[in-house]
């Protein structure tokens, strides 16, 4: 093997016995091992190693490059460097999170707690009485952001976190109007009456009317823009 192949073909070998053999502080073969077992250079083991390192395997020690707790932030923000603004990916985003929250709904009803409950009904409020469209929209995600804690999915809680900033862009279109935010103060305290109950049923329900409301809005936004952005006749 040689050149980027040999790199790409020992990184996925490792990568596999990492997650399917190795323990969380293992220690790997050193450079010169791994290379006589590979038939490459030294070089070629310590541009695979950096590639592992950057996926949030491995960690480099003293003694030696040993697994690390799995890390997935560095693969999601590079994942979120790529959202752009457009009405097309602001409705990908929205038809995201209906897929994915009302998917948690199970999990979020049995994970809830009573301070999950205070927390969403703090950011609600907090979402209300926000004096700018930022601190609103990011109060909104706050909301959110407990359901998908609730459900105790470690993946589905980095993502949401990771991609924080693109979901509270697309939050702020929906709290260029009083009356729309007013609009999701409610269906929010519908949501936290069907997490309070544990009705998972309620719950996606409600998210769906949720998420039904904030694609008119979306709707409405991406027009009122298209109208602006016109050249006059």
């Amino acid at each position: 093997m040689a050149g980027q192949s040999a790199v790409e073909d020992i990184r996925e070998t490792l990568r596999r016995e990492i997650v399917e053999r190795m323990e969380v502080g293992d220690l790997l073969p050193n450079e010169r091992e791994l290379a006589e077992r590979f038939g490459v250079a030294r070089n070629t083991v310590r541009e695979t190693m950096i590639h592992l390192e950057a996926f949030g395997l491995i960690e480099k020690t003293r003694r030696g490059a040993r697994v690390r707790q799995p890390d997935f932030d560095p693969i999601f923000s590079v994942f979120a460097q790529h959202f752009d603004h457009s009405g097309k990916t602001l409705g990908d985003v929205l038809n995201f999170r209906r897929i994915v929250e009302t998917g948690a709904a199970p999990l979020a009803v049995q994970g809830a707690t009573p301070e999950t409950l205070t927390r969403m009904a703090e950011a609600n409020e907090r979402m209300v009485r926000s004096l700018t469209v930022s601190a609103s929209a990011a109060s909104d995600y706050d909301f959110h952001m407990a359901m998908i804690e609730a459900t105790g999915n470690t993946v589905l809680i980095r993502m949401y976190r990771v991609l924080s900033v693109p979901l509270k862009f697309y939050l702020e279109v929906g709290k260029s109007r009083s009356l729309e935010t007013e609009e999701s103060n409610a269906q929010h305290m519908r949501i936290i009456e069907a997490l309070k109950v544990r009705d998972a049923a309620e719950l996606t329900a409600a998210l769906n009317a949720h998420f039904d409301h904030s694609g008119a809005v979306l709707a409405s936004a991406s027009a009122r823009l298209a109208a602006q952005a016109a050249p006059a006749s």
